[in-house]
Protein backbone atom coordinates (compact mmCIF):
# COMPACT_ATOMS: atom_id res chain seq x y z
CA UNK A 1 0.00 0.00 0.00
CA UNK A 2 2.28 2.61 0.94
CA UNK A 3 0.97 4.88 3.31
CA UNK A 4 3.99 6.33 4.80
CA UNK A 5 7.28 7.09 3.44
CA UNK A 6 10.32 9.19 4.72
CA UNK A 7 13.16 12.16 4.03
CA UNK A 8 15.42 11.55 6.63
CA UNK A 9 18.08 13.55 4.88
CA UNK A 10 17.07 16.07 2.83
CA UNK A 11 20.56 17.24 1.97
CA UNK A 12 21.51 14.06 0.54
CA UNK A 13 18.38 14.04 -1.14
CA UNK A 14 18.65 16.89 -3.33
CA UNK A 15 22.05 15.84 -4.30
CA UNK A 16 20.96 12.78 -5.14
CA UNK A 17 18.19 14.15 -7.22
CA UNK A 18 20.30 16.44 -8.93
CA UNK A 19 23.64 14.03 -9.48
CA UNK A 20 21.77 10.94 -10.71
CA UNK A 21 18.67 11.98 -11.86
CA UNK A 22 18.98 15.30 -13.52
CA UNK A 23 16.83 17.09 -11.17
CA UNK A 24 17.88 20.58 -10.13
CA UNK A 25 16.65 20.09 -6.39
CA UNK A 26 17.59 22.44 -3.59
CA UNK A 27 17.12 21.37 0.21
CA UNK A 28 14.70 24.49 0.44
CA UNK A 29 12.39 23.66 -2.75
CA UNK A 30 10.15 21.88 0.25
CA UNK A 31 12.42 19.19 0.72
CA UNK A 32 12.38 19.17 4.56
CA UNK A 33 13.55 16.54 7.12
CA UNK A 34 10.29 13.76 8.03
CA UNK A 35 10.64 10.95 9.76
CA UNK A 36 6.91 10.03 8.95
CA UNK A 37 5.57 11.25 5.92
CA UNK A 38 1.85 10.78 6.10
CA UNK A 39 -1.50 11.31 3.84
CA UNK A 40 -3.34 14.19 3.45
CA UNK A 41 0.04 16.07 4.30
CA UNK A 42 1.78 18.79 1.94
CA UNK A 43 5.22 16.78 0.44
CA UNK A 44 7.51 17.44 -2.10
CA UNK A 45 6.87 16.39 -5.94
CA UNK A 46 8.99 16.47 -8.90
CA UNK A 47 7.13 17.40 -11.94
CA UNK A 48 8.40 18.72 -15.57
CA UNK A 49 7.73 22.35 -15.87
CA UNK A 50 8.54 24.66 -19.05
CA UNK A 51 11.19 24.36 -21.31
CA UNK A 52 11.58 20.42 -20.48
CA UNK A 53 12.61 21.70 -16.62
CA UNK A 54 11.94 19.60 -13.59
CA UNK A 55 10.69 21.53 -10.56
CA UNK A 56 9.74 20.62 -7.32
CA UNK A 57 6.18 21.63 -5.83
CA UNK A 58 4.40 21.17 -2.33
CA UNK A 59 1.34 19.00 -3.32
CA UNK A 60 -1.39 17.56 -1.19
CA UNK A 61 -0.84 14.07 -0.73
CA UNK A 62 -4.06 12.37 -1.68
CA UNK A 63 -5.17 12.88 -5.43
CA UNK A 64 -8.40 14.69 -6.23
CA UNK A 65 -10.03 13.93 -9.03
CA UNK A 66 -9.88 17.03 -12.06
CA UNK A 67 -13.73 16.78 -12.50
CA UNK A 68 -14.23 16.75 -7.84
CA UNK A 69 -15.31 20.72 -7.47
CA UNK A 70 -16.65 19.95 -4.20
CA UNK A 71 -15.12 21.75 -1.67
CA UNK A 72 -15.01 17.97 0.88
CA UNK A 73 -14.06 16.28 -1.61
CA UNK A 74 -15.28 12.09 -0.93
CA UNK A 75 -12.06 10.23 -2.50
CA UNK A 76 -8.15 11.24 -2.78
CA UNK A 77 -6.51 8.57 -2.99
CA UNK A 78 -2.83 8.36 -2.01
CA UNK A 79 -1.76 5.79 -4.20
CA UNK A 80 -2.58 3.63 -7.42
CA UNK A 81 -2.22 -0.22 -8.69
CA UNK A 82 -0.04 0.59 -11.74
CA UNK A 83 -1.26 -2.69 -13.20
CA UNK A 84 -5.18 -0.84 -13.22
CA UNK A 85 -4.62 2.56 -13.29
CA UNK A 86 -4.33 3.38 -17.20
CA UNK A 87 -7.86 2.41 -17.53
CA UNK A 88 -9.47 3.99 -14.55
CA UNK A 89 -10.95 7.27 -15.59
CA UNK A 90 -10.10 8.52 -12.30
CA UNK A 91 -6.18 8.19 -13.26
CA UNK A 92 -5.86 8.34 -17.35
CA UNK A 93 -5.72 12.25 -17.69
CA UNK A 94 -3.50 12.67 -14.59
CA UNK A 95 -1.10 9.77 -16.18
CA UNK A 96 -1.57 11.23 -19.34
CA UNK A 97 -0.65 15.13 -18.93
CA UNK A 98 0.42 14.85 -15.03
CA UNK A 99 3.08 12.54 -14.08
CA UNK A 100 5.36 13.30 -11.15
CA UNK A 101 7.49 11.61 -8.92
CA UNK A 102 8.27 11.27 -5.17
CA UNK A 103 11.81 11.71 -4.22
CA UNK A 104 12.31 9.67 -0.68
CA UNK A 105 14.97 7.71 1.40
CA UNK A 106 12.51 5.00 2.92
CA UNK A 107 8.74 3.70 3.16
CA UNK A 108 7.24 1.89 5.60
CA UNK A 109 4.81 -1.08 5.55
CA UNK A 110 3.00 -2.85 8.20
CA UNK A 111 3.10 -6.96 8.00
CA UNK A 112 0.19 -8.42 9.05
CA UNK A 113 -0.30 -11.12 11.93
CA UNK A 114 -2.00 -14.24 12.91
CA UNK A 115 -2.16 -12.76 16.75
CA UNK A 116 -1.58 -9.24 17.81
CA UNK A 117 -1.19 -5.71 15.55
CA UNK A 118 0.06 -5.45 12.92
CA UNK A 119 4.37 -5.19 12.50
CA UNK A 120 5.76 -2.24 10.77
CA UNK A 121 8.96 -2.02 8.57
CA UNK A 122 11.23 0.04 7.21
CA UNK A 123 11.98 -1.10 3.85
CA UNK A 124 15.60 1.11 2.02
CA UNK A 125 17.37 0.99 -0.60
CA UNK A 126 20.83 -0.98 0.48
CA UNK A 127 23.51 1.73 2.03
CA UNK A 128 20.05 4.40 2.58
CA UNK A 129 20.47 5.73 -0.68
CA UNK A 130 17.67 7.98 -1.98
CA UNK A 131 15.43 6.92 -4.31
CA UNK A 132 12.53 7.88 -6.47
CA UNK A 133 8.55 7.15 -6.61
CA UNK A 134 6.37 7.40 -10.26
CA UNK A 135 3.68 8.75 -9.26
CA UNK A 136 0.70 11.46 -10.80
CA UNK A 137 -0.80 15.02 -9.73
CA UNK A 138 -3.77 17.15 -10.23
CA UNK A 139 -3.94 20.93 -10.39
CA UNK A 140 -5.48 22.75 -7.36
CA UNK A 141 -8.40 23.82 -9.66
CA UNK A 142 -9.55 26.31 -7.03
CA UNK A 143 -8.42 24.66 -3.98
CA UNK A 144 -5.07 25.53 -1.83
CA UNK A 145 -2.50 23.19 -3.46
CA UNK A 146 -2.46 20.78 -6.13
CA UNK A 147 -3.16 16.95 -4.90
CA UNK A 148 -0.87 13.76 -5.82
CA UNK A 149 -0.75 10.37 -5.36
CA UNK A 150 2.25 7.21 -5.78
CA UNK A 151 1.77 4.04 -8.04
CA UNK A 152 2.21 0.78 -6.45
CA UNK A 153 3.45 -2.50 -7.98
CA UNK A 154 3.77 -6.08 -6.80
CA UNK A 155 6.43 -6.99 -4.55
CA UNK A 156 9.34 -8.49 -4.65
CA UNK A 157 11.18 -11.11 -2.92
CA UNK A 158 11.95 -8.99 0.14
CA UNK A 159 8.60 -7.60 0.64
CA UNK A 160 6.18 -10.49 -0.15
CA UNK A 161 6.49 -11.81 3.15
CA UNK A 162 5.51 -8.31 4.66
CA UNK A 163 2.98 -6.87 2.13
CA UNK A 164 1.45 -7.69 -1.05
CA UNK A 165 2.50 -4.27 -2.74
CA UNK A 166 4.88 -2.02 -2.74
CA UNK A 167 5.66 1.46 -4.34
CA UNK A 168 6.76 1.87 -7.96
CA UNK A 169 10.76 2.79 -7.48
CA UNK A 170 12.36 3.52 -10.40
CA UNK A 171 16.35 4.69 -11.91
CA UNK A 172 17.57 7.67 -13.78
CA UNK A 173 16.44 6.20 -17.23
CA UNK A 174 12.85 5.51 -16.21
CA UNK A 175 12.36 9.01 -14.10
CA UNK A 176 13.54 10.81 -17.32
CA UNK A 177 10.75 8.83 -19.29
CA UNK A 178 8.15 9.17 -16.60
CA UNK A 179 8.78 12.83 -16.73
CA UNK A 180 9.05 13.25 -20.66
CA UNK A 181 5.83 15.59 -21.80
CA UNK A 182 3.25 13.59 -24.06
CA UNK A 183 1.57 10.73 -23.66
CA UNK A 184 2.47 7.60 -22.40
CA UNK A 185 1.23 3.64 -23.18
CA UNK A 186 0.23 0.74 -21.30
CA UNK A 187 3.59 -1.23 -22.76
CA UNK A 188 5.55 1.47 -21.49
CA UNK A 189 3.95 2.30 -18.05
CA UNK A 190 3.88 -1.65 -17.18
CA UNK A 191 7.74 -2.20 -18.71
CA UNK A 192 8.36 1.07 -16.13
CA UNK A 193 6.49 -0.35 -13.22
CA UNK A 194 7.87 -2.86 -12.36
CA UNK A 195 8.68 -4.91 -8.87
CA UNK A 196 12.50 -3.07 -7.61
CA UNK A 197 15.27 -5.65 -7.54
CA UNK A 198 15.20 -7.40 -3.92
CA UNK A 199 19.35 -7.62 -4.05
CA UNK A 200 19.41 -3.89 -3.53
CA UNK A 201 16.71 -3.18 -1.01
CA UNK A 202 16.70 -3.35 2.69
CA UNK A 203 14.20 -3.98 5.81
CA UNK A 204 13.96 -3.72 9.30
CA UNK A 205 11.52 -3.65 11.98
CA UNK A 206 10.21 -0.55 13.82
CA UNK A 207 8.55 0.83 16.79
CA UNK A 208 4.58 1.73 16.62
CA UNK A 209 5.53 4.64 16.79
CA UNK A 210 5.46 5.32 13.52
CA UNK A 211 2.05 4.09 13.77
CA UNK A 212 0.56 7.86 14.74
CA UNK A 213 0.93 10.33 11.98
CA UNK A 214 1.92 13.14 15.08
CA UNK A 215 4.75 10.80 16.03
CA UNK A 216 7.71 12.31 13.73
CA UNK A 217 11.15 11.56 15.58
CA UNK A 218 14.21 9.41 14.90
CA UNK A 219 12.84 6.50 16.96
CA UNK A 220 10.11 6.24 13.85
CA UNK A 221 13.31 4.75 11.77
CA UNK A 222 15.43 3.31 14.19
CA UNK A 223 16.01 -0.44 13.79
CA UNK A 224 14.60 -3.01 16.27
CA UNK A 225 16.30 -6.04 17.22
Amino acid sequence: MCGRYTLIDPRRIAEAMTRDYGFDVQSESGLQQSFNVAPSQLVPVVRAGESARFTVALMRWGLVPFWDKSEKPRIAPINARSEEAFNKPMFRQSLQRRRAVFPCDGFFEWQASVRGPKTPFLIRLSGGRPFAIVGMYEEAGGRPDPTCALLTVSPNELMAPIHSRMPAIVDAAAVRRWLAPGPITADEMASLCQPYPAVQIEAHRVSTLVNNVRNNTPECVQALD
